[in-house]
């Protein structure tokens, strides 16, 4: 008899210990284990290049100042984002900075123009340009916008209109949604492809399939022999979001 309980006690407290151990195992594991991978990622998206700034003459001490910017992102756009431009002197001076906000789309390379600045101490002599953190918008399988330019044309302004020159042109609204504002760009290069002067404009309300006729003019003689022109125009789509589904 006293032979079976002794067994029963031993049973017991070797029952009891594997417990014991099989739970300490058990933490153990759990506090050790590795962390499971995770199978997603965050896309990566790139920061807008900056493909060149600089100044401009305007006129008379009257500077304008413009920047060709890209966005390799072909899924992202931005609603909005703020940007900087620094003039320096030809001794490297701040001389002063103009601030603003744009928009750009997933792919586009476009402009960004700041006219009519003067009081400048001295003339500029180069440019910097910053931009801010973009708000991001993914857009899927995004295919631009159906809004082109057409009849452009440049030239010395006619007599008696007060123009040194100007470029006109014909803008198409092929979309189906009116836009409340559309944006125009225009870059002036010389026949070594180098730009010499920039200006821009904004067309307001332009109806579904309207053809708006236009003119982008400058009223001061500036530097240069300009043999040819970029338009570049565009709309904010945070304005109309109808028109990413398209």
């Amino acid at each position: 008899m006293n032979d079976s309980r002794r067994l029963l006690k031993q049973i017991f407290i070797a029952i009891v210990y594997l417990v014991i151990f099989s739970g300490i195992g058990t933490g153990v594991y759990f506090l050790t284990r590795p962390t499971p991978m995770s199978t997603s990622s965050a896309p990566t998206i790139y920061p807008i290049q900056i493909i060149w700034a600089q100044p401009f003459t305007s006129g008379s001490d009257v500077y304008s100042v413009g920047a060709k910017i890209t966005n390799t992102n072909f899924r992202f756009g931005s609603d909005r984002f703020t940007y900087t431009f620094y003039f320096y002197s030809a001794t490297n001076e701040l001389l002063t900075a103009r601030s603003g906000t744009s928009f750009i789309w997933p792919g586009e390379s476009k402009y960004l123009i700041e006219a009519g600045i003067n009081g400048l101490s001295d003339a500029p002599a180069t440019a910097k340009l910053e931009i801010g953190a973009p708000n991001w918008n993914e857009i899927q399988d995004f295919k631009s916008i159906d809004l082109t330019a057409s009849n452009i044309n440049h030239g010395k302004g006619t007599a008696g209109s007060g123009k040194f020159y100007a470029v006109d042109f014909t803008v198409f609204n092929n979309t189906s949604y009116s836009l409340r504002k559309v944006y125009v760009s225009a870059v002036i290069y010389d026949k070594n492809n180098f730009p010499i002067a920039v200006n821009s404009t904004v067309l307001e309300n332009l109806q579904s399939k309207e053809r708006r006729a236009a003119s982008i003019p400058w009223f001061s003689p500036f530097p240069g022999t300009p043999n040819s022109v970029i338009l570049n125009i565009s709309t904010n789509l945070g304005e109309t979001p109808e028109l990413i589904g398209q």
